[in-house]
């Protein structure tokens, strides 16, 4: 169902306040089986487990597109910046890279995804399509290069804790020693 291009913007505020009124009333809960074409703020805060503040500021720094509005105001997300948060989220944490960094790499995979598209619109002409091949060559050596330093980085800091814990341990022998 195409909720936003079926119904006026005045319905679908009304649906999803109400919709929310279920939600936070317990009369219904969410899963993560359904599926909606917007959802609150507040509905992806608390499916991804981040702060409505932190959403914000998302939008304020251009991580993530500026969210529609309801009439009233309220923010409304579609799935695609949900699955875009969501890969930031993985990006934070499981990177440990800085939001400066992820809209670098966002900015990367944005894109390779129109060099994909480029190339695929381009399948008569070999030419085209060999320089889409560099560029996206290129696009991906650079994700890889800043993916190693970052790596690099983060060996030569355990590496540095772990020399610390080997000095530490034979401080310890020594200490037993006396």
């Amino acid at each position: 169902m195409d909720l936003l291009g079926s119904y006026p913007y005045v319905l679908i505020e009304l649906y999803l306040l109400f919709k929310i009124f279920l939600y936070k009333s317990g009369c219904i809960s969410l899963t993560n089986n359904e599926t909606y074409d917007v959802l609150t703020i507040d509905t992806v805060s608390r499916q991804l487990g981040i702060t409505p503040r932190t959403l914000r500021y998302y939008e304020q720094v251009g991580l993530i597109s500026p969210a529609l509005r309801t009439n009233g105001g309220h923010r409304l997300y579609e799935q695609d910046t949900i699955d875009r948060l969501k890969q930031i989220l993985r990006l934070k944490d499981y990177l440990g890279i800085s939001l400066q960094e992820i809209q670098e790499v966002m900015e990367a995979e944005e894109s390779l995804k129109d060099i994909r598209k480029t190339f695929h619109e381009n399948a008569e002409s070999a030419d085209v399509q060999r320089v889409l091949v560099n560029e996206y060559i290129d696009v991906l050596h650079n994700l890889i290069k800043k993916m190693n330093s970052k790596i690099e980085n983060v060996v030569t800091m355990r590496d540095r804790y772990q020399e610390q814990v080997e000095r530490s341990l034979h401080f310890m022998d020594e200490l037993k020693k006396r």
